[in-house]
């Protein structure tokens, strides 16, 4: 809650503070492939930067997609998993089409007092292309602005736009996604078994 005024002098009462409880757990993502000796005998320094470039990739993927669509379960929680969703923080657009740009001045009324500041829309390419981009106001503005300068996605409503392809087509999240609670306390790990 926000602070109070003090009048110099008065007693000053003691307040409990409303928090949330946080469990983190450790997860493990691994990746594992095999190379014979001759690719690795002729493998050249490019070639093992290549290889360790994509084992990269693999994992952040695996992370991304946890973000999203985590289950708890042997990985983190993901936002469309770990969110209750129901009547108060969520809703359904028409099923003929597109969204109306109604449906994301009521998705900005939604939010919740203090998470407006960072807040930013989610959603996968198709689902910005096939029902936001063509969006207009009722002076036939888009809603959509594209961001040029800053080589971003661009922005709705003043709200910047994350383009996540592990997000559902036809799913549009709105919020302040610094509130995930996601850690790697290791950086990523590669190791060569030469045992087999």
């Amino acid at each position: 809650t926000k602070a109070q005024w003090h009048v110099e002098g008065a007693a000053v009462d003691s307040e409990k503070v409303q928090t949330a409880s946080v469990q983190f757990a450790g997860y493990e993502i691994i990746k594992i492939f095999s190379m014979s000796a001759a690719a690795r005998k002729m493998s050249i320094s490019a070639f093992e930067a290549y290889i360790i470039e994509e084992l990269t990739n693999c994992v952040m993927e695996a992370i991304a997609d946890a973000l999203v669509n985590g289950t708890g379960n042997g990985q983190g929680t993901g936002v469309l998993k770990g969110i209750s969703w129901k009547q108060s923080n969520s809703f359904t657009f028409a099923a003929d089409g597109a969204p109306a740009y109604t449906d994301f001045t009521k998705m900005l009324g939604m939010l919740k007092r203090g998470y407006g500041n960072g807040a930013a829309f989610a959603m996968s390419n198709a689902s910005l292309y096939n029902l936001v981009y063509s969006i207009v106001d009722n002076n036939n503005r888009p809603i959509f602005i594209t961001d040029p300068k800053n080589e971003g996605i661009g922005f709705i409503l003043g709200k910047p736009v994350i383009v996540d392809d592990y997000i559902p087509d036809d799913t549009i999240l709105l919020g302040n996604f610094q509130y995930m609670g996601y850690n790697m306390p290791q950086g990523i790990m590669i190791e060569t078994s030469r045992e087999s």
